[in-house]
């Protein structure tokens, strides 16, 4: 079995003591084949890239902005940065980017978020990108902002957590919804496994949040098997199948250069 983190902040998961060498080999020990890496601050961009140039065809890359901080960045370079590594090929996806109202509940600052999110949904459109999406507790105005989205760019709900209905309603358009690691304990992750089908799944750690474990408070890429896992259990599936299943989604998703090898 072959399993690809479709989510992770792997900076962020460094701070929390991870070393790199360690990081990389245990993911690969966990089958591992690929780890989508997302910051979301434009100062830690760079040192992504290099990251995938490093482990190319293992590491790969998206570049967004944390949607609850928008008014608080410089959005213009954020863009100028997204689009000019994507011109070079060193992306494979933009975000995570979207909305956020758990956090942001000014009216104001909210429809800030309206025009910087239809930004990124052009900028998507132009470069031909899948766009990566947070959409939290704001999906009535999500929805309709990516309704913008070109038919022929691939959409995925990252670490998504809204109602079953809402859910499907993504997944009858076409968006892939992103499953955490964190299912094997969070109630909103379980209905959503049960209810939507496979073919529109992939997995994720959103590392070094969001730990399967109850005695490990930082996750890692090496603990993506526990999401196809618990999701197999929910679905009364094989872990092969959901294995399998998720990882080509997850290459179709990204366009990744890699083959899933049972």
């Amino acid at each position: 079995m072959k399993y690809i983190d479709t989510h992770c902040h792997i900076k962020h998961t460094l701070k929390k003591g991870a070393k790199m060498s360690e990081l990389i080999a245990r993911a690969k020990k966990a089958n591992v084949i690929a780890i989508i890496d997302s910051p979301v601050y434009i100062e830690d961009y760079s040192e992504a890239i290099a990251l995938h140039r490093k482990y190319a065809n293992f590491i790969f890359t998206t570049l967004g902005l944390p949607p609850a901080r928008y008014h608080e960045l410089d959005v213009d370079l954020a863009i100028k940065k997204i689009h000019k590594y994507a011109k070079d090929q060193q992306i494979v996806g933009i975000g995570e980017v979207g909305l956020d109202y758990y956090w942001v509940k000014d009216q104001k600052t909210r429809e800030n978020q309206h025009k910087v999110f239809s930004r990124f949904v052009s900028l998507a459109n132009e470069l031909k990108l899948p766009l990566i999406i947070h959409s939290r507790d704001a999906e009535a105005n999500t929805l309709p902002i990516l309704e913008k989205v070109n038919n022929n760019i691939d959409v995925v709900m990252h670490s998504f957590a809204a109602s079953p209905e809402i859910a499907l309603e993504c997944a009858d358009r076409g968006y892939y919804i992103s499953i955490p690691t964190a299912v094997t304990n969070r109630k909103k992750h379980r209905k959503l496994a049960k209810k939507i089908p496979l073919e529109s799944l992939v997995i994720e750690t959103d590392s070094p949040y969001l730990s399967p474990l109850a005695n490990k408070k930082r996750n890692e890429p090496a603990y993506v098997p526990y999401a196809a896992k618990e999701i197999a259990k929910i679905k009364e599936l094989s872990e092969e199948e959901v294995a399998r299943v998720t990882t080509q989604n997850a290459i179709n998703l990204f366009q990744l250069p890699l083959r899933e090898k049972s």
